[in-house]
């Protein structure tokens, strides 16, 4: 397995986070239904890291996955 990828989401309010963070788990979720993804991945995956950026007033939500797998993310949620 590759060492994975982390994109970085900044967020201004805490309910932007909680929809970004069920969208991460329905894809995933939808990636591992489709054999997209192991076990091993999913659960790795499915982990996020969140830290506060003092400078900007918000949260960076930081997400780690395949580089493919992250891009399709990005496209599902921003267009």
């Amino acid at each position: 397995m590759k060492p994975p990828k982390i994109i970085t989401i900044g967020i201004k309010e805490l309910a932007h986070q909680k929809v970004i963070l069920a969208a991460w788990y329905n894809f995933l979720k939808e990636s591992f239904d489709a054999k997209k993804l192991t076990s091993d991945e999913f659960t790795d995956y499915l982990k996020a890291h969140v830290m506060y950026d003092l400078d900007k007033d918000q949260i960076e939500l930081m997400l780690s996955g395949s580089e493919p797998l992250l891009e399709d993310f990005k496209k599902s949620i921003f267009g």
